[in-house]
């Protein structure tokens, strides 16, 4: 029986996802267990191995193509089977229906006295949301693709902007940062506009100057490029700005007893221990004694996680990332540090796999090595909190009555109060500011 090849689901909340490429052509023979395609996500980008043996056919998306979740991208034919004709007939009818949130509009229709053409899904929905009507756009190679519908839409603007160089949003969006003129990019697609592979295929005729820093772009007015992450982060910490009722706690703590631990650690260890390392190993114990700060507000109801799964803020060049560190309680600090390495040259170099992201249920976001004293985090959903941290920093203060200085270190806690009250909160970051101050607490 023909096995089905579907747009994958890699995280909870994914309702898309890219294809970006295959690495098997259509006829060609591949293996399960072997890399089949690169799909990608809000949060990263996937390789897909094949989960059957035979050959790869009845391929209905090619790279570029956004695909609803669960949908059947193409098939893997065993010896002597063919592509199911009636599956095929099926597809596009169902994928072409706007998502529930938005309101319904009419089906397109495919084009008359074409019966040979074909419509992607995704070109079908594209057509649907802006009201286009299918039959009077031309089908590149008798199948009308996102790149079509895209281009005809530019076609459509371009009376109003004359000069206005025809290309697909993606063409736009990859000749901005690739630092690309459209109008010296040679169109591929209908009417000579501009597709993602044209960009992609462009080769400079001489050297190109570089594109103005972020700095004169800015004061000139110009747009700056955001990557999909960038965009996703942008959408989400909104979301969560506008929809979780946050407040914050904000708690000073001596952090001397937490430099000599590290000095120690250090002196014991051939991994390089930071002080993140250590208030992931605090952080983890005091959330096991105050398990409604770990627990996480899902579908209208306060959800608990049987685990401590610890996310740590890390800046990236497309915006920001949350790498997780899973079973944090059960961890040593020679774990926790070797795990937090490994994750952040992962973050780092865009090699993150979905389940280093997925599972958070508390994150710590650390900028006191950017000298910054103290600030308030943006809760991360659907976990209840998200601990702000600051540098350690030598100030005067009152120690047995007398003036004394010593390394302080400023705690912010930032909570969704649909989950956790100011009670419990301050009950939780007390418990974090004795460890802190006593590690050795931390073993009881």
């Amino acid at each position: 029986m023909a096995k089905e090849v579907i747009m994958p689901a890699l995280g909870m909340a994914q309702e898309t996802g890219e294809l970006l490429r295959w690495f098997v052509e259509e006829g060609a023979t591949v293996k399960a267990g072997e890399p089949l395609m690169e799909v990608a996500t809000d949060k990263v980008d996937e390789t897909i191995v094949a989960t059957a043996s035979g050959v790869l056919a009845g391929v209905l998306a090619k790279a570029g193509d956004d695909v609803p979740v669960g949908q059947v991208i193409a098939y893997i034919l065993a010896e002597g089977e063919s592509v199911p004709a009636a599956k095929v007939s099926k597809k596009a009818p169902v994928e072409s229906a706007p998502p529930p949130q938005e309101k319904a509009a009419p089906s397109p229709q495919p084009p008359s006295g074409s019966g040979a053409v074909t419509v992607s899904p995704v070109a079908a929905r594209m057509a649907a949301e802006h009201g286009v009507d299918l039959a009077a756009i031309p089908a590149k190679g008798g199948r009308i693709q996102k790149e079509d519908v895209a281009a005809y839409l530019e076609s459509q603007q371009s009376a109003a902007a004359p000069g206005k160089v025809l290309a697909s949003p993606k063409a736009r969006r990859l000749a901005e940062e690739k630092g690309v003129e459209l109008s010296t990019i040679n169109g591929s697609g209908p009417d000579g506009a501009v597709l993602a592979a044209d960009v992609e295929a462009w080769q400079p005729a001489a050297v190109v100057q570089p594109l103005p820093t972020t700095v004169a772009a800015q004061a000139a007015g110009a747009e700056i490029p955001m990557s999909r992450g960038w965009q996703v982060m942008a959408q989400r910490l909104t979301e969560s700005w506008t929809s979780v009722p946050h407040f914050y706690l904000v708690r000073e703590v001596d952090a001397g007893a937490l430099q000599v631990w590290r000095t120690q650690a250090l002196a014991r260890s051939d991994v390089k221990i930071t002080v993140s390392d250590l208030l992931v190993k605090v952080t983890a114990v005091a959330l096991s004694r105050h398990p409604r700060v770990n627990a996480s507000w899902i579908n209208g109801k306060i959800v608990g996680n049987p685990s401590v799964n610890l996310g740590l803020a890390v800046a990236v060049d497309d915006g920001l990332l949350v790498p997780v560190l899973h079973n944090a309680e059960g961890l040593g600090l020679r774990e926790i540090a070797a795990q937090r390495i490994g994750l952040v040259e992962r973050a780092q170099s865009g090699k993150l796999a979905m389940t280093d992201l997925s599972g958070g249920t508390f994150t710590i976001s650390n900028l006191g090595m950017f000298g910054v004293d103290a600030f308030n985090a943006i809760v991360n959903p659907p976990q209840a909190a998200i601990l702000a941290v600051g540098k350690i920093a030598d100030r005067v203060v009152a120690v047995d009555g007398q003036p004394a200085v010593r390394p302080m270190l400023t705690l912010t806690l930032s909570c969704d109060h649909r989950v956790v009250d100011g009670a419990r909160a301050a009950r939780f970051l007390d418990e974090l500011a004795g460890l802190i101050e006593d590690p050795l607490r931390a073993l009881e």
